[in-house]
């Protein structure tokens, strides 16, 4: 492996392809209720929209600020000169990439082990910290 990151275009390729594959999931498995979350909801409301789908373009803007202002806290804080950005975005395309892997292991096979969603976000995060802390080393060793 050279890089530990993905370049910014993949990486927008790939986060863009988990999100519409996300409300996709959501609008045939759960009948748009995804748009019943404590943050697209409001939106939703606001704009009338009933389709997940229709939101997408809402859900990567808010990745774009998420990833934006990520960069700017790991070249303040955790001091990386380079490519914060991407790791900020692989970062965010690993964990969303596995939250989409395991709703299609529920959507599609009954995959039972957590009862409700929330009990993966501590998983989630325990990986995307993971993930960020090894790359930052192999960034900061370059």
């Amino acid at each position: 492996m050279k890089k530990p990151i993905l370049s910014k275009t993949l990486g927008w390729i790939i986060l863009i392809g988990l999100v519409v594959l996300d409300a996709s999931l959501d609008v045939f498995f759960a009948k748009g209720r995804g748009l019943e979350t404590n943050i697209l909801k409001p939106v939703a409301d606001l704009l009338g929209v009933n389709n997940p789908l229709f939101l997408t373009p809402i859900v990567l803007v808010i990745f774009y600020f998420v990833v934006k202002v990520g960069a700017w806290l790991a070249k303040k804080i955790d001091k990386i000169p380079v490519k914060a950005e991407e790791l900020v975005l692989t970062t965010l395309v690993i964990v969303y990439g596995i939250f989409d892997l395991w709703l299609i292991l529920v959507y599609f096979f009954n995959f039972t082990l957590f009862k409700n969603h929330y009990y993966l976000i501590p998983i989630l995060i325990v990986i995307g910290i993971t993930y960020g802390w090894w790359a930052e080393n192999k960034l900061k060793k370059k």
